[in-house]
């Protein structure tokens, strides 16, 4: 069949930061077909993609997953296959893909014996996530691209629906407190010092989250706190729901998830918190001024032969622990023209 294909299953975040990519495949030959071999989230959260054929794969689980996969991937032939994630289940379902050419990151950002089932790497650089993807697709043939450009995902948003939380003359700010690792979630007392100052100046406070049971109890210890002050969304709206607030809100407060990612592309302004990882790696891209940073400190302190490793993470440290909600406050008041 020829084509392009790329592999990068969910997560949410992650499946965001791809979206650059597959448009400027699209963009360099239109006539051709973009095929992204993923899985079921990635379509609800981004919608259609004109130019782009979405191949959903089940994820992973077993012999009967695997074998479904496999009868349904053997259809395909594909010139090249960018593999732009490293982790064994992304490895297996490339083994089950036809492909001239396989290309992926370099060894130190591929991890999980990534090379062993790749045919040429990229070159290390310390990058942002958007660029690293990028990178993979100059390797398959892709010019340089002066900004990224996520203009052809979430088309199907309903904002209408969104713009009824707004209430007349007051801002509108989501919260998602939550992150997939628990080291990288702040404090709820940082939080709730958070929710009372929007609160005590005007704004209308959305918490926005999934239906893990952590996530849950956590967004609903928040709300408590508050009751009647503002409204509680966790693990009651479906994805494309969840970015079509990300898309109306006037404010996003998140630490280091998915959220993040997709306000962003939707050029929604983003406070995100920063301790266990480098935001210049996985932040909001081009965004990094309005977020809390306090990664270099956190370096120096903990692991100062590290303070230059552009991807060191920090575990197990509590660092999150060490922003002063006064901090955020201000990057918050800074933006939303708030008081101090």
């Amino acid at each position: 069949m020829g084509g392009i294909a790329v592999l990068r299953l969910s997560a949410l975040g992650d499946v965001t930061l791809v979206v650059p990519l597959i448009h400027e495949l699209i963009k360099k030959d239109p006539s051709s077909e973009v095929v992204w071999v993923t899985t079921l989230p990635t379509r609800e959260l981004l919608g259609p993609l004109k130019g782009c054929r979405y191949l959903i794969i089940e994820k992973v689980q077993g012999i009967g997953s695997l074998w479904r996969n496999w009868k349904l991937l053997r259809k395909e032939t594909f010139d090249q296959l960018i593999v732009a994630q490293a982790s064994f289940s992304a490895h297996i379902i490339s083994c089950l893909i036809k492909a001239g050419r396989k290309i992926g990151f370099d060894r130190r950002r591929g991890r999980d014996l990534h090379a062993f089932f790749i045919d040429e790497s990229i070159t290390y650089k310390n990058e942002h996530f958007v660029d690293a993807y990028l990178t993979l697709g100059q390797l398959s043939g892709l010019p340089l691209t002066s900004k990224p450009d996520w203009s052809i995902a979430f088309n199907h948003l309903d904002r209408a629906w969104a713009k009824s939380y707004r209430s007349e003359g007051s801002k509108l700010v989501a919260l998602h407190p939550h992150a997939s690792k628990l080291e990288r979630r702040w404090t709820q007392s940082g939080y709730a010092a958070i929710i009372r100052k929007l609160l005590d100046h005007g704004c209308k406070v959305l918490i926005l989250g999934g239906s893990g049971e952590v996530e849950l109890s956590l967004n609903e210890d928040l709300a408590s706190l508050n009751q009647n002050s503002l409204i509680n969304l966790t693990g009651k709206l479906s994805l494309s729901q969840w970015a079509s607030l990300l898309s109306e809100v006037d404010l996003l407060i998140a630490p280091d998830t998915g959220a993040v990612h997709i306000a962003n592309a939707l050029s929604t302004r983003v406070v995100g918190l920063y301790a266990v990882a480098n935001p210049e790696l996985t932040g909001p891209y081009d965004a990094m001024d309005d977020c809390v940073n306090i990664f270099p400190a956190v370096a120096e302190k903990y692991s100062p032969k590290n303070a230059n490793d552009f991807h060191h993470r920090f575990h197990k440290c509590n660092v999150m622990e060490q922003i002063e909600p006064g901090i955020v406050w201000d990057k918050i008041a800074m933006i939303l023209e708030l008081s101090r």
